[in-house]
């Protein structure tokens, strides 16, 4: 589930701010951009508290279906030739409420769900997990938009998360 949620976070990253930098050909846009995907940060407490309450689990499952719903509006959105820099910019910031909590969940379950024996190994796993998608999800990203283009490339963005819901 990590590695899924992982690889489309990172290939969102690339598609779209690849696709902001081209459509509005403005550095400051790329910038306003990579800054929406952290607008959340001072959030993270809230989801610290809401893990408690319903649960971590239940929380992540939640995150990520968030992560899915905005990936299908932005796939949608580029099927039918809608998509806009102001689309990009409202759905990052909708995922970026939610994304710098992503991280810090993800630790905690393991932190919950492992015995403390194995908890060095576990981490050591989900490090590769996140390194392996800043490579390969960020050039699977950059080459699916390059060859299908970017509706298309969001179909395989969206099954990713979907996989991580199911996961």
């Amino acid at each position: 589930a990590d590695v899924a949620t992982s690889w489309a976070l990172e290939m969102e990253t690339i598609i779209l701010g690849w696709y902001v930098l081209v459509e509005t050909r403005s550095v400051f846009m790329l910038t306003a951009f990579a800054s929406l995907l952290y607008v959340g940060t001072l959030l993270s407490p809230m989801f610290g508290v809401a893990g408690d309450r319903i649960g971590q689990r239940a929380l992540l499952i939640i995150m990520r279906s968030v992560y899915a719903v905005c990936a299908t509006v932005l796939m949608a959105s580029a099927l039918l030739g809608l998509l806009t820099p102001a689309v990009v910019l409202g759905v990052t910031l909708v995922v970026g409420l939610v994304r710098p909590s992503d991280i810090g969940m993800r630790l905690a379950l393991v932190g919950n769900t492992l015995p403390h024996n194995q908890l060095i190994g576990a981490a050591g796993i989900q490090r590769t997990t996140m390194e392996s998608a800043r490579i390969a999800g960020a050039l699977t990203g950059a080459g699916l938009v390059t060859m299908l283009g970017i509706g298309q490339a969001y179909v395989v963005v969206v099954l990713f998360y979907l996989v991580s819901i199911v996961l």
